[in-house]
């Protein structure tokens, strides 16, 4: 059995081999996509378009500040906020493990005292006011600061942070101007009418310190940007793309009498689909190596960032791509088994994978998506394949972490590869 396998995998890439056009349609294409679509899309990576986020928040300090980011957030369009304040169970750890992990892209955290800070500055500010006043040359002592510590998803774009940011520092800023305008206005009920320099604040008195939700790997942070998120996409593109010359070189077997004269040797059905799936996973292991280091090597040349691929776990990363290939040629061996003439193959095929890859976040991030086509999205092998090589890439992930990817991903090999061999048996009796 085993070598009658290794004869259909010999046959198979002795075909691909002697198909220019095949060869061209593998390689050729994933190399231009990737390197145009990095150039592409950089620009919008950098420029966040604001879509709705989910945001994990919890307030430690009980006082007006968390009260009112909270209200801030929930009022702005962009956030959907999962408030878990009061929730002891929730440790520091899980609380960073949870947005790490993906399961929310910011996690928000109001600490203890900061709304004492808060009256603390707006008091000492309005100290040095009416000092002015009242000809007063003490200074008021310095006032304070504190900070809210917002969480980011690694996967997160460098834009997206920044609006973060800046939501939650125009909120606080709101708040710190309001509490001074409070205690002045108690204070002028004193008012003598003297002609005031105007008091100006440079910035709120609690500012936003953000991190990543990560390991930091050899000195610096890995986050989502162009090339980060084109290379794993393109690749899973690349893999699952092979479906058309797949299903393709299976229809025209069946017109050219090959497949007549392959009935007559020993073996079954079973055999010569492992030995077509064997076969195109080691072109996609090839398209993979490939397209990786177009992202280390071409990129950089073309101005983008250079693929990181530093101190990651090469054999998870071996791992994610031998199930991606799996998964992309069990389809293209389904496709072909339920063709009956080569364009039809062609377009389900080309179609089917275009409209996956949508769905799936090749094209932009699943996160940035409506909500429906989101859940949608979910469901479908591209996006278990693009969130399982955003686990080794950006999330620094285990193999506990990657599971709920990769489990899913060898089902789906295992129904399409059942149902091909299934119908290869039908289509042979014919």
């Amino acid at each position: 059995m085993t070598s009658r396998i290794l004869a259909h995998i010999q046959k198979e890439l002795l075909l691909l081999l002697r198909d220019r056009g095949g060869l061209a349609l593998l390689y050729l294409m994933p190399v231009c996509l990737v390197s145009i679509m990095a150039v592409v899309q950089d620009a919008p990576f950098k420029d966040f378009s604001d879509k709705q986020v989910l945001v994990l928040y919890r307030d430690l300090d009980g006082g007006v500040v968390g009260k009112q980011l909270l209200e801030g957030l929930n009022d702005a369009g962009p956030f959907m906020v999962t408030d878990i304040t009061g929730d002891a169970g929730t440790t520091d750890a899980i609380f960073q493990e949870r947005v790490r992990t993906g399961e929310f892209q910011v996690g928000i955290t109001v600490p203890s005292g900061v709304s004492e800070v808060l009256v603390k500055s707006s008091d000492a500010v309005v100290k040095g006011l009416f000092g002015q006043i009242a000809g007063d040359s003490i200074t008021a002592a310095e006032p304070d600061s504190a900070f809210v510590e917002v969480l980011i998803d690694p996967v997160v774009k460098k834009a997206f942070r920044e609006l973060m940011n800046a939501q939650v520092n125009r909120v606080l800023a709101g708040l710190s101007a309001d509490r001074m305008l409070q205690d002045m206005t108690t204070q002028m009920e004193n008012l003598t009418g003297n002609d005031l320099e105007p008091l100006r604040i440079q910035e709120p008195f609690i500012r936003v310190k953000q991190r990543m939700a990560g390991i930091e790997l050899s000195g610096t942070h890995v986050a989502a940007d162009s090339t980060q998120h084109n290379v794993p996409a393109w690749t899973i593109f690349a893999m699952f793309f092979s479906v058309v010359l797949m299903a393709g070189n299976m229809v025209k077997e069946r017109d050219s009498g090959i497949m007549a004269r392959m009935l007559t040797m020993p073996g079954g059905a079973a055999e010569r689909i492992a030995g077509r799936v064997m076969a195109f996973l080691l072109v996609c292991v090839s398209q993979a190596t490939l397209i990786f280091a177009i992202g280390v090597f071409l990129l950089p040349i073309l101005g983008l960032p250079a693929l990181d691929l530093q101190a990651i776990n090469w054999l998870m990363l071996l791992l994610v791509t031998l199930a991606v290939g799996a998964a992309a040629t069990s389809y293209g061996v389904l496709v072909g088994a339920f063709s009956t003439t080569q364009q039809q193959s062609a377009v389900f095929g080309s179609t089917s994978v275009v409209i996956l890859s949508a769905l799936g976040g090749i094209w932009v991030p699943l996160y940035i998506m409506p909500k429906a086509m989101r859940t949608v999205g979910e469901l479908t092998p591209l996006n278990w394949s693009m969130e399982a090589y955003n686990a080794v890439l950006l999330r620094d992930g285990n193999m506990a972490e990657l599971w709920p990817y990769l489990m899913p991903l060898l089902i789906f090999t295992a129904i399409c590869t059942a149902v091909a061999i299934f119908a290869e048996r039908i289509t042979s009796r014919k």
